[in-house]
């Protein structure tokens, strides 16, 4: 008896090392922004379906209809119904031709997606990573967005929705573009989050560091001590990708263009340098001589304010001026903190686990599994 009982400790014990259970529960459902300013979509699904406005139920029938937005109301099939509707279905909806999963509701002229959030991380992966790479990559995308998407919930609480489906969140394409090999990652990592503390990490990524991740207090001018996991770290992996050089030309009168509509007194641009460098050879100012004086900027506030497609990053290794356009060069996209997707893809390339990939881009943090609240 004595032996079964040692068995069983260690066998115990083996369970709980490399599983960590976290108690605090979650919604399984995500309200998630897919349309804006819509004065009026089509909406569609090959089953009966039916919508919700004031408490009472309408049945549809399968196919597509169109919905015209006009004030507080929703004119459906000649009548008009009260915002917000609901429209339910036991399949899923086409809404402006794309397939999503879930529900679909109107607010006030917003469209939302409310799905069970394993099912959103389906439509994540495929537009935030490639669902060509090597499934231990896929993976640490998914427990990454899974953690993104908890520790960000609500930000968009005022407009109707818990989080948008653009570059600002993470962008979601509905279960138009899902993918087997990412649906798999999704299943394979099922409520999994990084945790730092006992609580989801705040876990940023982007796509190509360049060789560095980034510290984010040069990139958002954080005031507050930086987490011990998110502090840049020397990347070894992100060597050989499409990003790791790049070149733009962007015309003088853009840029001033751009920064006035960002709030700037500037006059016509005469140079464009920069000032300081971070851990990770990115600029941390930029400085533009002007007609009208001088102005200092934030690298990371000078790349959004005048394209963040063209401008990759803030490591700029260059800047000239030819003619009327300045020519920037530089390596890496994004705003290069937290995990390196091309470096991620590296090591799951050379056989690294999604846990060791995570492990060495949030160091000192842990993989642990949520709980869902009953809706």
């Amino acid at each position: 008896m004595k032996t079964l009982k040692y068995i069983f400790i260690i066998f115990i014990l083996f369970f709980f090392s490399f599983v960590t259970l976290y108690a605090k529960e979650y919604n399984e459902y995500i309200k998630v922004g897919i349309l804006s300013s819509q004065k009026e979509f089509t909406i569609a699904s090959d089953k009966k379906y039916y919508f919700v406005s004031n408490d009472k139920k309408y049945h549809l029938s399968a196919g597509k209809i169109n919905v015209k937005i006009k004030d507080k109301e929703a004119v459906i099939l000649n009548k008009s119904y009260k915002l917000p509707i609901k429209f339910v279905s036991s399949k899923c909806f086409l809404v402006n031709n794309k397939i999503y999963r879930g529900n679909i509701i109107v607010k006030g002229k917003n469209i939302i997606n409310e799905l069970k959030m394993e099912d959103y991380l389906k439509g994540i992966l495929p537009k935030e990573a490639s669902a060509s790479w090597n499934l231990e990559t896929l993976k640490a995308q998914a427990v990454i967005s899974r953690t993104y998407a908890l520790k960000n919930i609500g930000r968009h609480s005022k407009e109707g929705f818990d989080i948008c489906s653009q570059v600002h969140c993470q962008v979601y394409g509905g279960a138009s573009c899902e993918t087997k090999n990412c649906n798999q990652a999704v299943y394979d990592t099922k409520q999994e989050v990084v945790l730092y503390k006992d609580e989801p990490a705040q876990t940023f990524f982007h796509s190509s560091c360049a060789g560095h991740t980034e510290d984010p207090k040069f990139v958002w001018q954080w005031k507050t001590e930086t987490p011990e996991y998110l502090k840049g770290i020397k990347d070894e992996y992100c060597k050989d990708n499409p990003h790791q050089t790049w070149t733009t030309s962007i015309p003088e009168a853009t840029i001033r263009e751009k920064l006035i509509k960002a709030g700037h007194k500037i006059g016509k641009i005469k140079k464009i340098s920069t000032s300081g460098t971070t851990a990770a050879k990115a600029a941390k100012e930029i400085i533009i001589k002007h007609a009208k004086g001088t102005l200092k900027l934030n690298s990371y506030t000078f790349r959004c304010a005048v394209s963040a497609d063209k401008i990759k990053s803030t490591l700029i290794t260059n800047i000239d001026q030819k003619n009327k356009n300045f020519i920037f060069k530089g390596k890496g996209w994004g705003h290069k903190v937290g995990l390196c997707q091309w470096g991620a893809k590296a090591m799951g390339d050379k056989g690294f686990t999604y846990k060791e990939i995570l492990e060495f881009y949030y160091p000192k943090t842990k993989i642990g599994k949520i709980k869902y609240a009953t809706k």
